[in-house]
């Protein structure tokens, strides 16, 4: 009763006309039995309208046996679709939660498929992400789903469907975010089982999630094929899913953002179609790098493989570079190649340290870098005849100004946390050769104790003469 006098208050409280997203939760049984229906065709539902929501969250839990007849399930189905329509008249995006709350094995009736369909033809934006990854659910048809821009789905199931259902829909298709198998590969994206290729002239965003066989390519006849000829953002997260430059084709000079493991046979591939050449992509402004070779050493490239990959790419654009999965050494071993780089602008390292010197060379390489990430850094050896408190004035005659763009580092978190103090006297002594730099962020330690670190560092003999200049540096933890 308590819960019900809150859902009346908040339901006729007049905030819910400004709501931007409503989220549904039914039992499946009481869906295809009308109870679902009737509950909101009464008080306090029955006048409730949210013209303003734009993305509906729909959770069903699943039921083990559903005993209604077929027509019944059906109307009911229906009446239940249009009251959804009724109340959110102006709602674009779908989230399907098939869900259990019990311990015991579950699969959809053989009504949800019309439920889902039904649901899916209201919207342009479709999601489905069941909980707790449920791999028994009946796969879907979702036949007669049209004129759709964006699909999102993030489990195995119904692979087959939606990759079906995002053929049917690539003319209008503006986003997919997709999860592929072996048996139901990226190839599945683009060609029909009769060999008809897809073409999608509006995708701007492409998301692969699963495991596919990165050995299958389009057939001979369809090697000039460009199915996504407008493609900017392009993510696989678990590693490039074909054996060819199909993905690539026709976007480069689209392309804008590049997210993907880099293996041996990934690297391999790209130098035999020749993707990416000096000045070849114009628009790539970030590039996001995973190397698990240490973990994997047979199928993923080395750590200088892949930064030689990363130095070829040679794009102008202002270009974030992130995840690069190399060490101090190798990335200063390379620094004149690092010409190739000069329009980089943030640069993420999360895995190496650099010292004091390591870092200055790096701005002197990246002349338009505003923002670093790297594990907490060290000053590392100090020149021959310089004291530790003489330092600051030896770095300032030596190297000031530099690093004009210079405003954030980043330091991720370290598995020796002890040393901070001279991780901060690191970071401070680059500050006073870089004019702009203002800001130090470090998630693992407390925001109280970053004040009290770094009053401690500017009132030191070491930093105390600049204490003008670096008391406008703030370092930021977290805030809880």
């Amino acid at each position: 009763m308590e819960r019900e006098c809150r859902k009346r208050e908040y339901l006729g409280h007049p905030t819910h006309h400004l709501a931007r997203e409503l989220e549904i939760q039914l039992d499946e049984e009481d869906i295809y039995s009308g109870t679902a229906l009737k509950m909101l065709s009464r008080a306090p539902y029955d006048g409730c309208a949210f013209p303003m929501v734009f993305r509906i969250t729909f959770v069903v839990y699943l039921g083990d046996n559903i005993r209604a007849k077929p027509s019944v399930v059906a109307a009911n189905t229906s009446a239940l679709v249009q009251r959804i329509k009724q109340a959110a008249p102006r709602a674009q995006a779908f989230k399907l939660n098939p869900n259990t709350c019990k311990a015991i094995d579950h699969s959809t009736s053989d009504h949800f498929d019309d439920l889902a369909t039904q649901l899916f033809r209201l919207v342009g934006q479709i999601e489905l992400c069941p909980f707790s990854g449920h791999s028994d659910l009946r796969e879907l048809q979702l036949q007669g789903v049209h004129k759709l821009v964006r699909i999102k789905h993030t489990t195995g199931h119904s692979i087959g469907a939606f990759t079906r259902l995002a053929r049917q829909n690539s003319s209008t298709l503006e986003s997919l975010d997709i999860f592929i198998s072996e048996t139901n590969g990226a190839i599945s994206i683009i060609q029909d089982s009769d060999g008809t290729c897809a073409i999608y002239p509006r995708l701007t965003t492409l998301c692969l999630d699963g495991d596919s066989d990165d050995s299958d390519v389009l057939p001979p006849g369809s090697k000039d094929v460009v199915p996504f000829p407008n493609l900017r953002c392009l993510k696989s997260r678990f590693k490039y899913p074909l054996g060819d430059d199909t993905f690539f084709r026709g976007n480069s000079a689209t392309l804008e953002y590049l997210s993907m493991p880099l293996t041996r046979s990934t690297v391999a591939m790209l130098r035999k179609h020749s993707v990416f050449t000096p000045q070849s992509h114009p628009r790539l402004r970030h590039v996001n790098i995973e190397c698990h070779y240490d973990l994997v050493p047979d199928s993923f490239a080395t750590n200088t493989e892949a930064l030689q990959f990363v130095l070829g790419i040679g794009t102008e654009a202002p270009t974030r570079l992130t995840n690069l999965p190399v060490t101090g050494a190798e990335l200063i071993g390379m620094i004149p190649s690092l010409n190739n780089l000069t329009s980089v602008q943030v640069l993420s390292l999360n895995w190496i340290t650099l010292d004091l010197w390591q870092a200055i060379a790096l701005l002197k390489s990246l002349p338009l870098l505003s923002d670093l990430c790297t594990l907490p850094p060290i000053i590392g050896t100090l020149p021959a005849g310089v004291a530790l408190n003489d330092l600051p004035a030896h770095v300032v005659s030596t190297f000031a100004p530099m690093g004009t763009r210079f405003r954030l580092w980043h330091l991720s978190d370290p598995d020796d946390r002890n040393a901070m103090d001279d991780s901060l006297s690191c970071v401070l002594l680059l500050a006073l050769v870089c004019p702009n730099f203002f800001r130090i962020t470090a998630n693992f330690i407390g925001c109280n104790q970053s004040l009290a670190m770094m009053e401690k560092a500017i009132a030191s003999d070491m930093f105390k003469p600049y204490a003008s200049r670096l008391q406008y540096i703030q370092l930021h933890g977290r805030r809880y």
